[in-house]
């Protein structure tokens, strides 16, 4: 492939309605921490030390261009471009951003390790090609906190009105444009936003929870136990194992406790963290009452239906083999 020419600076152009060249304070402020945090998690991604300088603001709009500073050109521009596609890509379908979020769309260990050491040997080469962008906007492109804090910066945007369109561009050290300039308009800018931050649950299928607080009565309260050493407070969803409670049927002590299939719900948080959310017990296998197990009957019934489909697993893995 033809080498290119490595850029060294990344220009940020906002297009106003009103053809002129200020920009409220705190949205400028918010799109440039946004940014910022895209641009250090890209780097961190990629392995690569990178330091960023703000040059003086230029019109035409506004214009913001950041000086990238790192160990060499290659690494530089590698994520200069990547930030490029990073930010003017648009996801070809609001599903691409549910199934990232659902981890439909997550490299594996050894997919990353190996993409990983073949953009480092580019690097070391002074080989960096479209190939090695793409690449490297791929393995970004699947990182929660790149996703979520691009998505605030676009959702930053779309409540300032006054902005018609965001430009991006690679620069040359002399401030020239080595590519067309990469334009989204106002009305693309709800295709960057995540509109769906829940994950898929963990589950725990023999989880012990000490029971502190049960609910006495119906209703939608939680409960309130201590689960691997945590006070935690859950959603009781066996709805048989409920009802005997609340008919009294069954009753807790100092000590009583569940094991059960718990659910552990994640979400991402504004900052692209990944946080629990929340628990909700599925099914109480087991209720532990002064020292003694004893099962539930919808807990025969789910290890019952658990073995059957194991079984059955096993049967068709034998018949492929």
């Amino acid at each position: 492939m033809e080498k290119m020419e490595f850029p060294s600076k990344f220009e940020i152009h906002y297009y106003f309605s009103d053809n002129s060249h200020s920009m409220n304070a705190l949205v400028r402020n918010k799109c440039e921490a946004e940014f910022l945090a895209v641009a250090i998690e890209v780097a961190e991604t990629l392995g690569i030390h990178l330091e960023l300088d703000c040059e003086a603001l230029q019109e035409g709009g506004l214009r913001e261009v950041w000086k990238a500073l790192g160990e060499n050109s290659a690494q530089i521009a590698l994520v200069i471009s990547t930030l490029a596609l990073i930010f003017s890509v648009i996801p070809k379908t609001d599903q691409e951003l549910v199934d990232l979020q659902k981890e439909d769309l997550r490299l594996s260990i050894e997919q990353r390790k190996n993409a990983l050491g073949k953009i480092k040997g580019d690097i070391e080469n002074d080989n960096v090609t479209s190939e090695t962008i793409d690449s490297a906007s791929k393995i970004a492109s699947i990182n929660y906190k790149v996703v979520t804090r691009k998505s605030n910066f676009y959702k930053t945007l779309s409540t300032y009105e006054k902005v018609s369109q965001v430009g991006y561009s690679e620069l040359s050290i002399e401030g020239k444009p080595l590519s067309d300039e990469r334009i989204i308009v106002r009305e693309e800018f709800p295709r960057f936003i995540l509109i769906y931050q829940d994950l898929k649950p963990l589950k725990d299928s023999s989880a012990y929870i000490e029971i502190v607080a049960p609910v006495l009565i119906d209703g939608k309260a939680k409960w309130k136990g201590i689960y691997d050493g945590q006070p935690i407070s859950f959603a009781m969803n066996d709805k048989e194992f409920k009802m005997a409670v609340v008919s009294k049927q069954l009753s807790f002590k100092n000590g009583d406790g569940i094991v059960c299939v718990l659910l552990i719900h994640k979400k991402v948080d504004e900052l692209g963290e990944v946080v629990t959310s929340g628990y909700s017990v599925d099914v109480v296998l087991e209720n532990v009452h002064s020292g003694v197990s004893g099962e539930t009957t919808q807990g025969k019934r789910h290890r019952h239906t658990k073995k059957m489909k194991d079984g059955q697993d096993d049967m068709f893995g034998s018949d492929n083999a």
